[in-house]
């Protein structure tokens, strides 16, 4: 009798565990304030509508994710759109990192820039240089960071 029920508890806990390995490490969530900024100033009227409040992986909770900018201190609404991810190899010990590609349209202008991100102690922030056409300054440092929780986690 013990080992049909030793055997019935192994079975279960394999196919349990196979499911676990499948679905992914954790469940992440975007929450609080999403912040934008350039060089040290931090953007007032900054909306960001997220494509996902949570998902198993950044992929599924920024993708697709847009930010509109409405503030005094800029002329004009800029439009941002995360467009891709692509993360870097894991280092165990080291923040996360990668690039989030993000399209930012502001009036006439349209780019694609590369932003490279870094996830550690639960906030993602990410920057880039931004070069500006035929502005006094030839490129700002655009940034974005928002705290990113983490739970459901498992370790292999």
């Amino acid at each position: 009798m013990f080992k049909i029920l030793f055997s019935i508890l192994l079975m279960f806990s394999v196919v349990n565990a196979e499911v676990m390995g499948k679905s992914g490490g954790c469940t992440l969530t975007q929450e609080g304030e999403f912040h934008v900024g350039f060089n040290d100033v931090n953007l007032d009227g900054v909306e960001y509508i997220g494509i996902a409040k949570s998902g198993k992986n950044f992929r599924e909770i920024f993708v697709g994710s847009r930010v509109i900018i409405n503030s005094k201190r800029l002329s004009g609404r800029i439009n941002a759109v995360i467009l891709d991810y692509k993360p870097n190899k894991r280092i165990k010990g080291k923040p996360k990192t990668g690039v989030f590609i993000v399209e930012i349209r502001m009036k006439k202008y349209k780019t694609t820039l590369p932003m490279e991100y870094s996830f550690k102690d639960g906030i993602m922030s990410a920057e880039a240089d931004l070069k500006l056409p035929s502005k006094k300054e030839s490129s700002l440092k655009v940034w974005f960071k928002t705290p990113v929780a983490y739970s459901l986690c498992y370790s292999k």
